[in-house]
């Protein structure tokens, strides 16, 4: 990944008071903190995790070819201390680091050279919307021939060459190393999505962020973080008190006030709602500088318009994504572009030329069933009823929806997210969704018992008949939504990961049936 020659983790270590021999230099590569991923030269940083110990892997690294071993403790007086430990073929050096885990992500920058000092970084957070909002991003910019890069759920790298990465929000090496890949490539401006995990386990630095973006706050990773505030101060860990640091928050989130309590006067901020007007958003006495509301939205089998009111001016917005709910992604993305210099006019232009992002609200259908499918990635019980009512928007004689619950995740949303869908849809089909080790039949139960009527759904476990089986079902001007898997290709049940791509059965089911 990209030229490291120029690289040398003797500069980079001698910031944090360590002295070695630049001979240490020769023959290394990058930083690594996973030793599944190390290949020879690599350097493994052997951090103390959250859920496994960092020194277990560090014979595990050595076999692989590391070439030089970061090992975290906890003991100050042992900060820098360099022993030998034996590999197969030959001795590797290894440096104690005091507090390694907590200091990974500075030595990773200062190892590529702080690569994102040349870049502007969008960093957007929230529980629904953060692909959307990076792909729509790096989308305009690209249009405006501003070549950009995201990072987030799809992958990393140019929108249209994604590289598989095992974190919605890298690991501190990981990140560094693909910032100073995409420098190298000319990728100036990087979409990225933060996760509440991230924050919390400081894998990202959050001044390396030059627009931070808060999308909204629903119920999600409560089995991670244990309640609502902790979730919620987690995702305001992004938003730093530097006086530098642009802010884009929801206007419509009751959350954004809290946030706003962080803000130093010097930092630049910007509010957006799709549900208030100009007048009602700047009386809220947030001190922000800037506004940015929609109106009149349209929604229509061909997309979207919205007109804006903003501190930048007026304009009317068209564009080809569907669905309530893209209106607020877009004024997130137009707010963080708007905020960096770009004009409104410009941006406008390129919402015309917007795609739909993989699994995201995206619709299927063929000229031989006119029933639609809609596969999004809504896994909450406020992402699902987003999806739904967007759905609705687009006026469906019935309205099914296809849906389960991931196993060995919160099970507190179970019984919400089957009042939604007996809420908001016509029709019921409950299925699997990563079950892992758990029953599925139980977490099916689970859902049931949050329904009014629980003979309202039926149950169907094996995901690929269930949503055959509904397509099939389904009238000429039906609409099915087909919600939790979006862009994944695959199943977790048990220990197995099974390929499952629902984008492509469903696609493969209109190709059969216009045959």
């Amino acid at each position: 990944m990209g030229d490291v020659t120029a690289y040398s983790i003797t500069s980079a270590l001698a910031k944090f008071k360590i002295a070695l021999d630049p001979k240490l230099d020769v023959g290394k590569k990058h930083i690594v903190n996973d030793s599944r991923q190390v290949k020879p030269g690599d350097i493994f940083a052997a951090v103390r995790g959250t859920l496994e110990q960092g020194h277990v892997f560090i014979e595990a690294a050595i076999a692989a070819g590391a070439s030089l071993i970061l090992i975290d403790i906890d003991d100050e007086a042992g900060h820098g201390q360099l022993r030998w430990l034996q590999g197969p073929n030959h001795a590797v050096a290894a440096i104690e680091f005091y507090n390694l885990g907590q200091q990974l992500a500075a030595v990773a920058s200062e190892y590529y050279r702080h690569p994102a000092t040349s870049m502007t970084l969008y960093g957007v957070t929230g529980t629904n919307g953060k692909t959307s909002c990076c792909q729509l991003i790096a989308q305009m910019l690209n249009t405006l021939c501003k070549p950009a890069a995201i990072i987030g759920t799809l992958g990393a790298g140019p929108v249209d060459d994604l590289v598989t990465i095992n974190n919605t929000t890298p690991g501190p090496t990981m990140l560094q190393s693909l910032l100073a890949q995409f420098k190298q490539d000319g990728l100036h401006n990087v979409a990225m999505e933060v996760s509440s995990h991230a924050l919390e386990q400081k894998r990202l630095l959050p001044d390396l962020i030059d627009v931070a973006i808060f999308t909204n706050l629903s119920r999600d990773h409560l089995d991670y973080h244990g309640s609502m505030q902790a979730y919620s101060e987690a995702k305001g860990k992004l938003f730093v008190d530097n006086g530098h640091q642009r802010w884009v928050l929801n206007g419509d989130d009751k959350q954004t006030k809290s946030y706003l309590r962080q803000r130093a006067d010097k930092n630049s901020v910007v509010l957006f709602s799709s549900t208030q007007s100009l007048q009602q958003l700047r009386s809220d006495d947030t001190k922000a500088e800037h506004f940015l509301v929609a109106s009149n939205i349209e929604c229509h089998p061909q997309g979207l318009a919205f007109d804006v009111c903003s501190t930048w001016g007026d304009v009317k917005v068209t564009t080809p994504l569907i669905g309530r709910f893209n209106v607020d992604n877009l004024l997130a993305c137009l707010s963080a572009l708007l905020i960096q210099g770009y004009p409104l006019q410009d941006l406008a232009d390129a919402a015309l030329h917007l795609q739909a992002v993989a699994g995201r609200m995206e619709a299927f259908s063929s000229d031989a069933a006119s029933v639609t499918a809609v596969v999004d990635y809504a896994h909450t019980p406020d992402a699902l009823e987003n999806a739904l009512k967007a759905c609705r928007y687009h006026n469906p004689e019935n309205l099914w929806v296809v849906f389960g619950c991931g196993g060995d995740r919160d099970t507190g949303k179970r019984p919400l997210m089957a009042q939604v869908a007996e809420q908001y849809a016509d029709r019921l089909v409950i299925t699997n969704d990563n079950p892992r080790s758990e029953d599925p039949q139980a977490i099916a139960d689970d859902i049931v018992a949050g329904l009014a009527d629980k003979s309202a759904a039926k149950i169907i476990l094996e995901r690929r008949q269930a949503v055959v089986d509904t397509l099939s079902q389904a009238g000429a001007q039906d609409m099915v939504l087909l919600a939790g898997k979006g862009h994944e290709d695959y199943m977790i049940i048990g220990e197995q990961r099974i390929d499952y791509d629902e984008r492509a059965l469903v696609a493969d089911y209109f190709s059969r049936s216009n045959r």
